[in-house]
């Protein structure tokens, strides 16, 4: 008779060898979790703890790091610019705690005690306080002109809202006059929304200004003389009394820079809503003018008194230099030695000197009203008398530099539709 031996597989041996290690009734330590497994598991535990503790210790040193106030940098971006005045009219009136050992240098001061309140965004009204007396008002205005375009740190490019024509309110920026002669002061209407395109719940406004440097003449130091600004009398943002707008204005002659911010004088003031004509620039043009002066606005930010921002579309306006449009010298015929006619018209027009011998016509070139070149038709035969096809043309009203060999005439004509 045979006995059946069950052999022993490795599991078993394995089972049998651990049962031998431990005496009956102690529970054993698992066996899934060798010795080595422990050790990194414990590793990994560390080196989390760790990672998690220097995070913080980042987040503690930064947050500390950043309780500092350069004076001027009131949205504590890392610059001054226009955007820190409309926080600053946001904050005007405002008080709190004096800051210890302030001064309006260009430095990082220690905040050593913040405000009661915070501008809508979170960010505490301490840093509107830039001499640190206590009081959000016109000093502290005055430090972010005379720290102006400064900057620490890492910067934080502002935010703007840049609309476009057609969708949004425009900030139309217009030369009155598109053609101007070396040393004119010229007239640049500004306004804000159309009819049937309003802007609602204005607070304030900052932009920039782009212009020609070769063409717009430098203001000595910062006094702004030869590009300003002025309310006009039926200006839609500029009220009575406290509810007076404001702007604030400064020029980089340098880089053909004008940044201005446009805001109501009161902080707790608004405006529900309103379009139309704002103020006019006032500009001096360089003494020698070297083609057309384009301005042009740009970096727009307007907001209400929650800093909600609301989208507006730059433009640009152009002034014709006087050199390249009317020639003056001695010579030049008559104002009333040429004829126009018709005038307005449908598509030709006909150009006809009179009572001027010898005279003929070379050249006409058509401008828009704000100074930009259409075409330049040069006569194949001069003669006294030329015809311009305006059919291809808007209907509006265009300028014309006549050319003739004793001089230029300048002359508006009207496109009119069929």
């Amino acid at each position: 008779m045979h006995t059946c031996v069950k052999k022993s597989t490795a599991t078993d041996l394995a089972a049998e060898k651990y049962k031998k290690m431990y005496l009956p009734g102690l529970v054993p330590p698992p066996i899934f979790v060798p010795e080595l497994e422990k050790k990194r598991s414990l590793k990994r535990i560390n080196t989390k703890t760790r990672g998690s503790l220097t995070l913080l210790f980042l987040l503690l040193f930064s947050g500390l790091q950043a309780q500092q106030i350069w004076p001027g940098d009131i949205n504590n971006n890392g610059i001054v610019n226009n955007i820190d005045v409309l926080y600053w009219s946001l904050a005007r009136n405002a008080t709190g705690p004096a800051r210890a050992g302030a001064s309006s240098d260009w430095a990082g001061q220690d905040i050593t005690e913040l405000w009661g309140a915070d501008f809508p965004d979170g960010l505490n009204l301490a840093y509107a306080d830039c001499n640190g007396d206590g009081v959000v008002d016109d000093a502290d205005l005055s430090i972010i002109r005379d720290n102006f375009w400064r900057t620490h740190g890492l910067l934080t490019p502002d935010d703007y809202f840049l609309g476009e024509a057609g969708q949004d309110p425009v900030l139309l920026l217009e030369a009155e006059n598109p053609i101007t002669s070396p040393g004119a002061e010229e007239d640049l209407l500004l306004a804000l929304g159309a009819e049937g395109d309003s802007v609602y719940n204005f607070r304030g406004i900052a932009f920039t200004v782009k212009f020609d440097t070769d063409n717009i003449k430098d203001s000595p130091g910062s006094s702004n003389m030869n590009f300003d600004f002025a309310f006009t009398p039926n200006s839609w943002v500029n009220g009575q009394g406290n509810q007076m707008g404001q702007i604030f204005l400064y020029v980089d002659d340098e880089s053909g820079v004008a940044q201005a911010a446009i805001f109501r004088r009161n902080a707790g003031a608004q405006v529900s809503s309103g379009a139309g004509e704002v103020g006019k620039f006032s500009i001096v043009m360089e003494d020698i003018i070297v083609g057309l002066v384009v301005l042009e606005t740009d970096s727009i930010r307007l907001v209400d008194n929650q800093l909600m921002s609301t989208k507006i579309a730059p433009s640009s306006t152009q002034l014709a230099e006087d050199p390249n449009l009317l020639n003056t010298a001695e010579g030049s015929p008559e104002e009333n030695a040429l004829l126009i006619y018709p005038n307005p018209a449908n598509d030709w027009v006909t150009l006809e000197l009179k009572n001027a011998p010898d005279t003929y016509i070379q050249k006409v070139d058509v401008y828009t009203m704000r100074g930009q070149l259409l075409a330049s038709l040069a006569a194949a035969r001069p003669a006294p008398t030329a015809m311009i096809n305006l059919a291809a043309l808007p209907d509006g009203l265009y300028l014309l530099k006549i050319e003739t060999n004793q001089g230029a005439f300048i002359r508006k004509v009207a496109k009119m539709p069929r």
